[in-house]
């Protein structure tokens, strides 16, 4: 199946809603799918995300309870979470079925409609606006769920690929989300630092398969990243407690090599020294420099006009202090902070900077 990342999704998903076919998105669980689609793909194309998972749900939650006339006729009264013509009109909207290959079978038959070969989509009798693109996701066949089981007129109306993430991805997102930037976290660190590993024979602890059989064990991906970020705080305040919400998270492999990683962030020199310019010793091995990037990029406080910071020399002592580290250490670190609206490609010594 095709592959695709997340910066390329929006720009087919617009190539595909133009061909009047939707968009079938697959992946592992917790990969991103449902929030690509969401907050990066409808956002992009000027549509207006309109979410449904149908998942445990029966025929009434799709076509809505009947309403007995005086002429013993039924009306169907159409449930609000679909965007019928009478509620969006001509609206550009982005209809996105979560899981839809996971809804039960009688579920799946009513929702035919919204796939004609032409003419107007339809949920039973409700028919949709004249402007409602549909986007549907579901588990990879590897997964081994219920997601692996496609049925017509899905897969033969669509076009479909695999979505698989990266950690330059991941970043990119972690970095346009100000409660995750905002964190404090050295999970950026840890991960790009596993990227660097990943040719000596180091285990992926991003987004590795899933070890089958599943037992329903935690397991790293995208999402789990996330919960683990946001519990940054306790970090310090109740490490314990911390520690636990860490590995059910994420794993206990994945946990205890992240702990690893923050043991040596806990010993990292004072980055208040270093911007005095005082003496420091600077970390040897690549671990510690990740994190040491990490945490003077979270130290910074970027004020409102960066650009004017920049040319003043504000921030010469980040860019020398990156200078003495490994080239892909340095660009993790300067395309962190460029990404918080910091112009380091106007700094002097900025070609040094990209020079792995």
């Amino acid at each position: 199946m095709q592959t695709i990342s997340p910066t390329d999704l929006p720009s087919l998903a617009k190539l595909v809603f133009h061909t009047d076919r939707f968009l079938f998105v697959k992946g592992q669980g917790g990969s991103g799918k449902t929030s690509i689609l969401c907050n990066q793909v409808g956002p992009a194309l000027g549509r207006e995300v309109w979410l449904v998972n149908l998942s445990g749900q029966g025929p009434q939650e799709v076509l809505g309870y009947g309403i007995p006339q005086p002429n013993n006729d039924m009306v169907f009264a159409a449930p609000t979470i679909w965007p019928t013509e009478s509620r969006v009109g001509d609206k550009p909207v982005l209809l996105v079925l979560d899981e839809l290959p996971d809804y039960d079978a009688e579920v799946r038959a009513l929702l035919r409609g919204l796939f004609p070969a032409s003419g107007a989509r339809y949920v039973g009798p409700h028919k949709l606006g004249s402007n409602v693109a549909i986007a549907v996701t579901g588990n990879r066949k590897a997964d081994g769920t219920r997601s692996a089981v496609e049925d017509a007129p899905f897969t033969e109306r669509c076009v479909s690929v695999l979505l698989e993430p990266t950690v330059a991805d991941w970043l990119k997102y972690y970095d346009s989300v100000p409660r995750l930037r905002n964190s404090g976290s050295f999970v950026p660190a840890f991960l790009q630092y596993g990227v660097s590993q990943g040719d000596k024979g180091a285990p992926d602890h991003f987004n590795p398969p899933i070890v089958h059989p599943y037992l329903g064990e935690p397991h790293p991906c995208p999402r789990t990243w996330e919960a683990v970020v946001l519990a940054e705080s306790a970090r310090l305040t109740d490490p314990s407690i911390y520690r636990m919400m860490v590995a059910g998270s994420i794993g206990r492999d994945a946990a205890n090599a992240y702990f690893g990683f923050l043991r040596i962030a806990d010993t990292l020199p004072d980055i208040k020294a270093i911007q005095r310019g005082e003496s420091y010793n600077l970390p040897v091995d690549p671990a510690g420099q990740f994190a040491l990037a990490n945490a003077c990029v979270n130290f910074i406080t970027v004020g409102p006009d960066a650009g004017a910071d920049v040319a003043a020399g504000v921030f010469d002592w980040f860019v020398d202090l990156l200078l003495w580290m490994r080239g892909d250490i340095r660009m993790f670190a300067a395309v962190a902070l460029t990404s918080r609206g910091v112009p380091l490609d106007n700094h002097p010594k900025s070609h040094d900077l990209i020079t792995l």
